[in-house]
C-alpha cells in the first residue's frame, strides 16, 4: 500500500497522497504491543486474559487443528494463513479506532489483500454503526487488574441507544465461546471500583486515565464480527446471564493457571 488513508467524516476514509504535515497518523508498529503496558503495581508482568483462556481452554482446539490438517492437505502454509488474518484484524482495529478519534491511518506495513479484506470488514462497521446510531466513548482501552494480576485490551465502549454496551470486533469466520469469555472478563473488569488501572495511546505514549467515581453497569457485551469476503456484520449480543457465567469460567481458568506453577 502506498496510499495515506484519509480520515472523512461522511465516508470513512479517502485515499490520499503522503504529506508530513497533516494531523495524527495512526500506523501499524509491529515491535509495539500493547503487552508492554501490562504492568501490575509491583512492576511484574501481567498476563493477558488471551493467554490465561488460550492456554487452559482447549474447547476450540479439535476444530482448530481440523482445518489445519485441511489446510496442510490442499498443500497452503497454515502458519502464513494465520498471520495473514492476524494482520487483517489487527488492520480492522486500527481502522475502526482512527474513524472513531478523526486520525489518518498509514497503511504501507500491510499488503494489498490484508488491505482490501479489512476494508471490507471496515465498510460493514460503518455500515452497522449507522444502522444503530452507535455512539463511541473509548476505543483501545488497556486494563490492568492488580487483584487477579491479569490484563487486557477492549476493543470499544459506547453507547447503544441508552445502553451502555462494550464491544469487541472479529474478523473471524466463526464465533466460539472463548470469545464470550473474553469479553465477560473485560467487563467484570471494568466494573469494578478499584485496583484497575485504565490507559490509552495518545501519540505513542501510555495516558492513564482517571477512575470514575460512579459505578459503571454495562446493559451488556456485544461480539461483532465481521466478514472478509464480502461486506457483511455479524452481531453477538452477550447478555448478563451470560457474561456472569464468562466470569465465573475465567475465574476458574486463571486458579488452574495459577496452580501451574505449584506442580
Amino acid at each position: 500500500m502506498g496510499k495515506l488513508l484519509k480520515h472523512n467524516k461522511d465516508k470513512g476514509f479517502v485515499e490520499a497522497g503522503f504529506d508530513e504535515t497533516i494531523g495524527d497518523v495512526l500506523k501499524y508498529n509491529k515491535f509495539k504491543k500493547h503487552g508492554h503496558m501490562y504492568l501490575l503495581d509491583d512492576e511484574t508482568k501481567a498476563p493477558s486474559v488471551t493467554t490465561i483462556i488460550g492456554e487452559n481452554l482447549g474447547w476450540n482446539k479439535n476444530a482448530l487443528m481440523a482445518w489445519a490438517k485441511r489446510q496442510t492437505a490442499l498443500g497452503n502454509d497454515v502458519d502464513a494463513m494465520l498471520k495473514d488474518a492476524g494482520e487483517t484484524g489487527t488492520l480492522l482495529h486500527i481502522l475502526i479506532e482512527a474513524h472513531q478519534r478523526g486520525f489518518d491511518v498509514d497503511p504501507r506495513d500491510f499488503t494489498e489483500n490484508q488491505f482490501v479484506s479489512a476494508m471490507k470488514c471496515f465498510t460493514g462497521y460503518l455500515n452497522w454503526a449507522n444502522k444503530v446510531k452507535f455512539k463511541p466513548l473509548a476505543s483501545e482501552v488497556i486494563l490492568v487488574d492488580n487483584d487477579q494480576r491479569v490484563a487486557g485490551t477492549v476493543d470499544c465502549v459506547g453507547k447503544v441507544g441508552d445502553d451502555l454496551v462494550l464491544i469487541d470486533w472479529k474478523s473471524s469466520k466463526y464465533l466460539y465461546k472463548e470469545h464470550k469469555i473474553q469479553i465477560s472478563q473485560y467487563v467484570h473488569m471494568m466494573e469494578k471500583d478499584k485496583n484497575v488501572d485504565y490507559y490509552v495511546m495518545e501519540r505513542g505514549a501510555p495516558k492513564k486515565l482517571k477512575q470514575s467515581k460512579n459505578a459503571r453497569k454495562f446493559a451488556y457485551a456485544m461480539i461483532l464480527r465481521f466478514d472478509k469476503t464480502e461486506v457483511k456484520y455479524h452481531q453477538h449480543k452477550v447478555d448478563r446471564k451470560k457474561i456472569d457465567a464468562g466470569i465465573s469460567i475465567f475465574q476458574d481458568l486463571l486458579n488452574l493457571h495459577n496452580k501451574k506453577n505449584t506442580i
